[in-house]
């Protein structure tokens, strides 16, 4: 542990790159999977963010419109993934429109991310607790079905293409 710790403080600096965990793994001879975790405990301790954290939006300003008139009608609560699923629709790379919507959600003073409790049902039929139970409140439908009343994720994206561009930031919610 303390090989790959001190390996990648070496590696890391000025900064972290897509790729050193691959070659830690590779250079101490051990799983990537125990690699990550171990620089992932490392990072919580020191506090550091990973490279992909301090990415920054580099598209075009005309690439940014498009995504945030796509992204700003599914607000509130976008999605789980929405990031693909405009990416697919708008023909970007899935990690240009995830930094896209970071840089747009930091310019509406909301949260990088929403409160993972605020999907339903995502939890429950995508993220079961180890021991098998659902988390309570939330329900599991069978695989391709939808809930009556909260809309598919193609529903919403049928509807943003429909929907007027909110000229206001959505009120923040508080937990």
């Amino acid at each position: 542990m303390e090989k790959v710790e001190q390996r990648y403080l070496e590696l890391a600096k000025p900064s972290e790159y897509d790729g050193i965990r691959t070659q830690i793994a590779t250079e101490v001879g051990i799983p990537k999977k125990a690699v990550k975790k171990i620089i992932k405990d490392l990072r919580d301790r020191q506090h550091m963010p990973s490279w992909w954290e301090v990415q920054t939006y580099k598209g075009s300003n005309e690439e940014l419109e498009r995504i945030k008139e796509a992204y700003l009608p599914l607000l509130p609560i976008p999605p789980v993934g929405v990031h693909k699923i405009l990416a697919e629709k708008l023909s970007v790379k899935p990690g240009v429109v995830y930094q896209a919507i970071k840089a747009i959600r930091l310019e509406m003073n909301l949260p990088q991310y929403n409160d993972p409790s605020l999907h339903g049902d995502f939890n429950a039929s995508h993220h079961q607790p180890a021991n098998g139970q659902q988390k309570t409140g939330a329900t599991q439908q069978p695989e391709g079905t939808t809930s009556a009343s909260t809309p598919s994720e193609e529903e919403k994206l049928a509807a943003s293409a429909e929907a007027p561009v909110p000229t206001e930031a959505p009120e923040q919610t508080t937990n």
